[in-house]
């Protein structure tokens, strides 16, 4: 199977109100059904549904983690990505697994945040024009903040992106240099990622390489997700509590909270949205990438009790009054979905 969905990451296996189909979306050549399960047949390893999955739940046999694993830790290296079209040795078959937040980690992991990265998309528009597309898309963005942020752009079809005190390299000088030293390195791990499909950590290489600060500003960018928090909600923190990367957080006051949202950690998977029991939020795109404020949200007052507290899903009554008055579970329908 070139393709496979880990049913223990999937968004829609683990939380019921989910109905995640980003990887069908981005597919082509209509390789999932409805239960998301990969038509082997119809499959050509473009990659670009990995690239779709918030979670990482989707992997390829022929999309290693190894190599990657090994540009991280090897922070002095420049690097060029090229698929087998373009250079024999490459772990990858297509680029299309690349998406902005990826690129922009591969960019700034380097020692001193400045790696040379090249992105060799020449055969792209004749080959498979989706990706090619998909790729010019998340080149030009992922250049605009790096060039935002002082940092070296990335470079197309082996142009390294040098900047204007640099001068500059010729393409088969570019390849002779480069492919010798880290697409060697690359080779050396390459095998190993082929036994199996790998799960590639996005998201973790982002919060781990990339961090908060290196993009801060306002500038909104479709590598970031925005949310925000409309008028009826309630303050009952499911969203902090459902979101697995801890990309909202609030600030308790006694009687109100300040909710944040932190973008760097956010995957965008709306896994907040969809679980509010006052159907109060809004993921979207583009978002800005530093953390801003949210929403001031005053707490309810029982009404039993009359005291402020912090409901439970759209309980109206706090915990005290709900086990005197019932003595039942403490949490409302709407909030027994699988977590």
């Amino acid at each position: 199977m070139p393709v496979v969905v880990d049913r223990h990451l999937c968004l829609n296996d683990n939380y019921k109100r989910m109905a995640c189909r980003r990887c069908a979306a981005a597919c082509p050549h209509d390789c999932f059904a409805a239960n998301l399960a990969v038509d082997a047949g119809r499959c050509t390893d473009c990659g670009l549904c990995l690239a779709a999955c918030p979670a990482d739940a989707v992997a390829g046999e022929a999309f290693p983690r190894a190599p990657l694993d090994k540009v991280f830790a090897d922070q002095a290296a420049p690097l060029a990505l090229a698929c087998r079209r373009r250079q024999a040795d490459s772990p990858w078959p297509c680029l299309g697994f690349l998406d902005g937040r990826l690129l922009l980690a591969l960019a700034v992991s380097g020692g001193d945040g400045r790696r040379r990265v090249a992105v060799d998309d020449t055969a792209c528009a004749a080959c498979r024009p989706e990706v090619a597309a998909r790729l010019e898309e998340i080149v030009v963005e992922a250049n605009r903040l790096l060039l935002l942020a002082g940092r070296p752009p990335i470079g197309r079809d082996g142009d390294m992106g040098q900047t204007a005190k640099e001068p500059p390299i010729s393409r088969r000088a570019f390849f002779s240099a480069l492919f010798g030293a880290a697409v060697d390195t690359v080779r050396e791990v390459a095998a190993a990622g082929t036994a199996g499909a790998d799960r590639l950590p996005r998201h973790e290489w982002f919060g781990r390489h990339v961090g908060a600060a290196v993009f801060a500003g306002e500038t909104p960018s479709p590598f970031f997700a925005s949310l925000a928090i409309g008028d009826t909600c309630l303050g009952c923190g499911l969203c902090i509590r459902i979101c697995p990367h801890g990309a909202l957080t609030a600030e308790d006051h006694g009687t109100a909270l300040d909710f944040y949202h932190h973008p760097a950690r956010c995957s965008g998977c709306g896994l907040c949205a969809a679980h509010c029991p006052q159907q109060a939020l809004t993921v979207a795109h583009p978002g800005r990438p530093d953390t801003y404020h949210v929403a001031w949200r005053e707490l309810p007052r029982c009404r039993s009790c009359g005291q402020v507290f912090q409901p439970v899903g759209s309980q109206p009554v706090c915990i005290e009054c709900l086990l005197k008055n019932t003595g039942r579970n403490i949490l409302p329908n709407d909030t027994e979905d699988k977590l």
